[in-house]
């Protein structure tokens, strides 16, 4: 499930996004034992979140928190300074929230400040909008440069990590899956009307297959930059593209049909017209799209040498989940005791009547402006709810002139 609004913002957006990538492929990896290029001094800690000027905060054993160039240090990642934990960050149902995004951004910089052994994304989920989807995608891409983030397919409700899911994983610096879990199908699925419904091919047609190609990119540079197939990920977003493995001078390879040479054994077909690509943890791990399989997050940490490394659970995105499920709440609650006052103002009221009902309806309408501006997921009209305040408040004024001059 994959939901997207064709706006130009957001197809400037993926632009930007898919640039980055590209130019992440060459940035500097940081690591945990550093070493001054001049003097051979060394230090031992990891690096923070970035700070002005390309210089890098660094956490260091022997001389607290500072500033580094990484152009004069030679940076080794390893475990050297490194607090022996791990921190999870659990992404489960749809991604669909900013709130829930916003969590998620939060934590994943805080878990990386705290240095731990790594980060450890457990997912399930059946994908969600683009827009949240890529700002998690930058978020690990830019945590990747100094602490290192996994994922790990757990399976559950939704089986795997799907969709949007499935580009959350990609972007990690390794994946494992369980068994029986799976990762594809990440189609974009417009809000425009089908093909079916609209035979002409409006703009809006046009700005999908735009979109549709810009997505397909993307998905594409995420596996890439951590050396998986990028075909497979383009795959796994357009139905019309075929996918054959091939072997060559003892190399493996991932090309279309048409681009296959006569020197070229073929050994298997990955993808065919007419179906997204979704694969299974086996032929995730065998296609190389994924680095594992394990049974649980222990066998996991066992593999990964964090057996005996303390397990901090973040719980920010199910706090954000639960904070918009009493907001809600608090809304539909809200719009029923507007909707009463609406219609008692339409019938004649004594002027103290009036004005209570005014005033309460005024301090909602308030009340709902502040909620919208806080929480976007609400997806009220900020400027309509001016209006209706303004409205009231016009209301409200003109029954208190009516009173004064009465008197």
């Amino acid at each position: 499930m994959l939901e997207v609004t064709m706006r130009k913002k957001a197809l400037e957006g993926v632009k930007i996004s898919v640039l980055a990538l590209v130019l992440a492929l060459g940035g500097v990896c940081f690591g945990d034992t550093f070493t001054n290029r001049q003097t051979g001094a060394k230090l031992h800690g990891y690096a923070m979140s970035q700070a002005e000027d390309g210089r890098t905060n660094v956490h260091t054993q022997e001389k607290g928190v500072m500033e580094l160039n990484p152009a004069e240090w030679e940076i080794t990642r390893d475990e050297s300074g490194r607090n022996n934990k791990v921190v999870v960050l659990p992404v489960e149902e749809a991604i669909m929230l900013e709130i829930e995004t916003d969590a998620f951004e939060k934590a994943l910089a805080a878990a990386a400040d705290s240095g731990p052994l790594f980060i450890l994304i457990e997912m399930d989920t059946p994908g969600g909008r683009i827009d949240m989807a890529q700002r998690m995608c930058a978020a690990i891409t830019k945590t990747t440069d100094y602490c290192n983030v996994i994922a790990f397919v757990r399976g559950g409700q939704y089986g795997g990590a799907i969709s949007a899911g499935a580009a959350v994983a990609l972007a990690c610096d390794k994946i494992y899956m369980a068994k029986n879990t799976v990762i594809g199908a990440a189609s974009l699925v417009s809000l425009t009307k089908s093909k079916e419904e609209n035979k002409d091919k409006s703009y809006t047609d046009v700005i999908d297959e735009k979109f549709s190609s810009l997505w397909r990119a993307y998905l594409a540079s995420l596996a890439q930059q951590n050396d998986r197939p990028g075909l497979l990920a383009r795959a796994m977003v357009d139905n019309d593209i075929e996918v054959i493995e091939v072997k060559q001078s003892e190399k493996r390879l991932f090309i279309e049909p048409t681009n296959k040479t006569t020197d070229q054994q073929l050994v298997r077909t990955w993808s065919t017209k007419g179906s997204l690509l979704t694969l299974t943890a086996e032929e995730a791990v065998d296609s190389t799209i994924a680095d594992g399989l394990v049974s649980s997050r222990e066998e996991l940490l066992g593999q990964l040498q964090a057996g005996d490394a303390e397990m901090v659970v973040d719980k920010s995105m199910e706090k954000a989940r639960r904070e918009m499920d009493i907001v809600r709440r608090q809304l539909e609650g809200i719009r029923k005791s507007l909707d009463m006052k609406m219609k008692q103002a339409q019938y004649p009221q004594p002027a103290p009547k009036a004005l209570g009902i005014l005033r309460g309806a005024r301090e909602e309408f308030e009340t709902l402006i502040s909620m919208a501006k806080k929480y976007p997921d609400l997806k009220l009209d900020v400027a309509a709810l001016e209006d209706e305040l303004n409205s009231v408040n016009a209301n409200f004024e003109r029954i208190m002139l009516e009173t004064k001059r009465r008197k």
